[in-house]
């Protein structure tokens, strides 16, 4: 670096840092219905706050510093969001809705008193510790995917999958969170039958009440290893679990032990590099910061083998090695933060 050229690294901080900022407010914008209130309408600061019976004051420079983040825009006297914002932030069950990274973000930065105290003495934090929020905060996340790409886009991509589904098969969801993808596939594919999967009691919960009214779905608050061990299933999903898992190579060879001879896998895994270097994008990057805040920890917490977030195909195919798997190979599905596989017996 000569004299006349500055640093890059304190921009890259300054970025960071009013980038954290930025996430802390609209987590607070996102849980107080700010969003949701403009997207109404434009308001100037103290119609927007009478709109929620929120504080003026504090809604003023909420505004001010949405603006600054382009997240909302201001023409000289009153706040609105344009069609984009709109979407990302206000329309919940939309394909463009961003709101649960918020959520997941906030609630995620909350715990961090006890991933530094993993860090100090090892362990981890427990899912169960996460809290509610960590879980609605996924489950609103991955929302645009189950509700218009899974049924829509990607199980059709699968070779063989949807005729088996439209003349009924017996359907595995593991980790199924809050139910959104096994209510999507009961209902798309009405004469085959979903067992949905989850450990945590308070997701299990919700599930159950999201798929009210499908008597093709039922529930197990289990892992697999309380699984039934005579049934056999025709298809399983795994979305963005394995990773997380205390035994992944064990819990993968239990789904080939449940899969019928001619059953198919699909096996969902973030997007990323086990390379960092390949990782300098903005959606590998967060996938990589995460990592430690949640996927590792909820893993060591069990004295897990605490995989990360990050296992790439290679790490992918490695796996399903161990776990004895005849067939294995990355799917032609493209989206910009999953990979897919397709693995059988």
């Amino acid at each position: 670096m000569n004299d006349t050229e500055k640093p890059e690294l304190p921009a890259r901080v300054a970025r960071d840092v009013g980038g954290t900022l930025t996430v802390a407010l609209a987590y607070i914008g996102d849980r107080l219905d700010l969003f949701k209130g403009l997207a109404r309408g434009p308001a100037g600061s103290h119609e927007l706050a009478e709109r929620l019976s929120l504080n003026e004051r504090y809604v003023r420079e909420w505004l001010k510093a949405m603006v600054a983040s382009e997240y909302v825009e201001f023409d000289g006297e009153r706040y609105f969001m344009n069609d984009e914002q709109r979407a990302a932030f206000a329309d919940e069950g939309g394909m463009g809705f961003l709101g649960g990274s918020f959520q997941l973000a906030g609630a995620t930065v909350q715990k961090l008193p006890g991933v530094i105290e993993a860090f100090r003495n090892g362990g981890g934090v427990p899912f169960a510790e996460l809290g509610p929020e960590v879980a609605e905060g996924i489950d609103r996340l991955h929302r645009p995917a189950f509700d218009h790409l899974l049924v829509q886009e990607w199980l059709p991509q699968v070779p063989d999958l949807e005729p088996r589904l439209t003349r009924g098969a017996h359907v595995l969801d593991v980790g199924c969170g809050l139910g959104r993808s096994a209510r999507a596939i009961a209902a798309a594919y009405p004469r085959s039958r979903v067992t949905a999967l989850e450990p945590d009691s308070w997701s299990m919960r919700r599930a159950r009440e999201l798929c009210a009214g499908l008597d093709n779905v039922e529930f197990a608050e289990t892992t697999l290893e309380g699984l039934d061990s005579t049934r056999r299933y025709d298809f399983a999903l795994a979305f963005d679990c394995i990773h997380d898992m205390v035994d992944p190579v064990a819990e993968l060879r239990r789904i080939r032990q449940c899969m019928a001879d001619d059953g198919l896998f699909v096996w969902v895994e973030p997007t990323g590099s086990t390379d960092p270097r390949e990782n300098r994008n903005p959606v590998d990057r967060m996938r990589a910061c995460i990592s430690p805040l949640h996927c590792l920890t909820v893993s060591l917490a069990r004295d897990g083998a605490g995989l990360g977030t990050i296992i790439g195909e290679h790490g992918a195919r490695d796996l399903a090695r161990r776990a004895e798997y005849g067939r294995f190979r990355k799917l032609p599905i493209e989206h910009p933060q999953q990979q897919f596989f397709l693995l059988q017996r």
